[in-house]
C-alpha cells in the first residue's frame, strides 16, 4: 500500500467533493505551538508549501488554539493573506476549517478549505469536512505508529552495531573515538563532548574527547559546575530544548567561551551508582535534540561505562604486573616498594648510605583546574623526564610515587649531598621550564629528604621520615626542601 499516494488522493478528494479552491492539511507541533503545512491540493500556484502558522494567529491558527470549527461565509478578499496559506494575495471569499483531533481529544492538525465564491460551504460540505478530519486523524495516528516502529528498528540496529564495535576494544582512546563517531552519526549538532572523572579527585571531571569548534580538550570542571554538574549531581540524563537562565549561564565552567547554547543533552556514565563520566551534546539552535536521542545515548552510555571500567581494570592489572606508570614511563608505586626494599636491605647489609627524596608539585589541583588536565599530564611527563635526565646514574631510581608526587632513591649518597641535590631540583623547576599551550606556566615543588642510618629499623622509617619532611616543607608555604634532623 502506497500511503503517500493515499494521503494525496484523499486531499484531492476533499477538494473535489467540497468544490474547494484550495484544500490544506496542517500538522500540529504542540510543543512549539505551531502548525506546519503538510499536504495541499489547489487550483492556485501561489500556495506557500512551507507555510507555518502559530496557534492563535489568523483563522487557521484560531482553530488550533480553540480546537473548534471556523466558518467565514463572506471573507473579505483583501484579507486573504491572513490565512497564511498563500505567498501572494488571492481573491478568497469563503473559508471553513476544522481541527483534526485524535481519540483522546488532542490536536493533531487542522484541515481547511476555501473558495473564490461566497456562501459555498453549506451544512453538507461542513459535515463532509468533519468526516474527512476523522479520517486524517486515523491516518496521522497510523503514520506515527509506523514511524515509531521504523525508528525503534533503526535504533536497535544502531545500538547493536555500536556494542559490537566496542566489544573487543582494550584501549581507552579507541573507545572514546568510536563513541564520538557513533554520536555524530546518530544526531547532528554543533558540539560533542565526552568527560571522565579524574583519577585523583572524585569530584573533578575532565573533557577527554570532543568534536567542537571550540577546543576544550583537557578542560577540568567540578561535579557542581554548570549544566554538566546538574547531570552529575542528579545522576540522570538531562535534555533542554530551549535553555533558560535558571539552569546556569555555562555548560562546564564560566571560562569555557562556548557562546550561545540553546539546546543541551547530557547523559551520565554510571557504574555501580557512581558517575564516572558523562556525554554532552550542545547546539546554538533550539529544540535540536529529541527524547529518542536521549534514550539511545543513555543505552550507549551504559555500555561505555562498563567498557571504561573494564579497560581501566586491565590497565591496573598490566601496571601491577610491569610496575611501570603508563603516563611517565617511570616505575610506579608498586615498583617503588620493590625497589626501596631491595636497596634498603643492601645498604643495611653493606652499612652504606641510602637517601630518599619525595617531591610534590605545589597546588597541582589548582593548576589542573586552570590549564586543564591534558596540560597537567604534560607537566607531569616533563618533570619525570627532568628528574630522569638529572639522575641518570644506573643505581639511582626515579619513581612516580603518587598522582603528583615523585620519589628519587639515591644509594651511597649522604644526607647533606641528597639535600643539595634536592635544592638544585627545587630551584631548577622554579625556573620557567614549562612552555605549554603557547604560554609560560610557573611551577614550584616541595621536597622532603631522609637518609638511612644505622639506627633505622626498616624501610618504612626511611619513607615516613621523607614524608614527614615533605609535610613540613608544604606547611611552610611550599617551594622549599626540608630534611628531618638536618639544619
Amino acid at each position: 500500500m502506497n500511503i503517500e499516494a493515499d494521503i494525496n488522493g484523499l486531499v484531492e478528494l476533499v477538494s473535489n467533493v467540497t468544490e474547494a479552491y484550495t484544500t490544506a492539511v496542517f500538522l500540529a507541533d504542540n510543543q512549539n505551538r505551531m502548525l506546519r503545512l503538510w499536504r495541499f491540493y489547489s487550483l492556485s500556484d501561489k500556495v506557500n508549501a512551507k507555510a507555518k502558522i502559530p496557534y492563535g494567529t489568523g483563522p487557521i491558527g484560531i482553530v488550533a488554539e480553540s480546537k473548534m470549527d471556523f466558518d467565514l461565509a463572506r471573507f473579505d478578499e483583501r484579507d486573504s493573506d491572513l490565512l497564511g496559506i498563500y505567498a501572494k494575495n488571492e481573491s478568497i471569499k469563503s473559508f471553513f476549517a476544522v481541527p483534526i483531533l485524535n481519540k483522546g481529544g488532542n490536536l493533531e492538525g487542522v484541515i481547511s478549505i476555501d473558495s473564490k465564491k461566497s456562501f459555498v460551504f453549506a451544512n453538507k460540505e461542513q459535515k463532509l469536512l468533519k468526516l474527512f478530519a476523522k479520517q486524517f486523524a486515523d491516518i496521522i495516528n497510523n503514520l506515527k505508529i509506523k514511524n515509531f516502529l521504523d525508528t525503534e528498528s533503526s535504533d536497535i540496529e544502531f545500538i547493536c552495531n555500536f556494542v559490537s564495535k566496542i566489544t573487543n576494544i582494550v584501549d581507552l582512546n579507541a573507545l572514546l573515538h568510536i563513541t564520538l563517531e557513533s554520536l555524530k552519526r546518530l544526531v547532528e549538532c554543533e558540539s560533542y563532548f565526552i568527560c571522565l572523572r579524574t583519577d585523583d579527585n572524585e569530584s573533578e571531571f575532565c573533557i577527554v574527547s570532543s568534536n567542537s569548534r571550540k577546543d576544550l580538550q583537557g578542560l577540568g570542571f567540578s561535579d557542581k559546575s554548570g549544566l554538566a554538574g546538574c547531570v552529575i549531581d542528579e545522576k540522570k540524563s538531562f535534555l533542554l530544548g530551549n535553555r533558560k537562565d535558571d539552569f546556569g549561564s555555562y555548560v562546564f565552567t564560566s571560562s569555557e567561551s562556548l557562546g550561545r547554547v540553546r539546546s543541551f543533552l547530557g547523559v551520565p556514565l554510571i557504574l555501580q551508582n557512581e558517575v564516572i563520566g558523562l556525554i554532552c551534546l550542545i547546539d546554538d539552535k533550539e529544540d535540536v535534540f529529541r527524547h529518542r536521542d536521549q534514550q539511545v545515548i543513555s543505552i550507549m552510555a551504559d555500555n561505555v561505562a562498563i567498557k571504561i571500567a573494564h579497560i581501566k581494570a586491565l590497565a591496573r592489572i598490566e601496571s601491577l604486573s610491569t610496575n611501570i606508570d603508563g603516563l611517565t614511563g617511570l616505575k610506579n608505586f608498586c615498583g617503588f616498594n620493590d625497589c626501596i626494599e631491595l636497596m634498603f636491605q643492601s645498604a643495611k647489609q653493606k652499612k652504606r648510605h641510602l637517601s630518599l627524596m619525595i617531591l610534590d608539585i605545589d597546588n597541582f589541583r589548582r593548576h589542573n583546574e586552570r590549564i586543564g588536565y591534558k596540560t597537567g599530564n604534560e607537566i607531569l611527563k616533563q618533570i619525570a623526564q627532568f628528574l630522569a635526565d638529572n639522575n641518570h646514574k644506573s643505581n639511582i631510581n626515579v619513581i612516580r610515587y603518587g598522582s603528583d608526587e615523585f620519589a628519587v632513591i639515591m644509594p651511597d649518597i649522604r644526607l647533606d649531598h641528597a639535600y643539595s641535590i634536592a635544592e638544585e631540583v627545587c630551584l631548577s623547576i622554579r625556573k620557567p621550564m614549562f612552555i605549554l599551550s603557547n604560554r609560560d606556566i610557573d611551577i614550584s615543588v616541595s621536597i622532603g629528604v631522609s637518609c638511612f642510618s644505622d639506627n633505622s629499623k626498616d624501610k618504612n622509617e626511611l619513607v615516613n621520615n621523607a614524608l614527614d619532611a615533605l609535610s613540613i616543607a608544604k606547611s611552610r608555604g611550599g617551594g622549599i626542601v626540608w630534611a628531618m634532623n638536618y639544619r
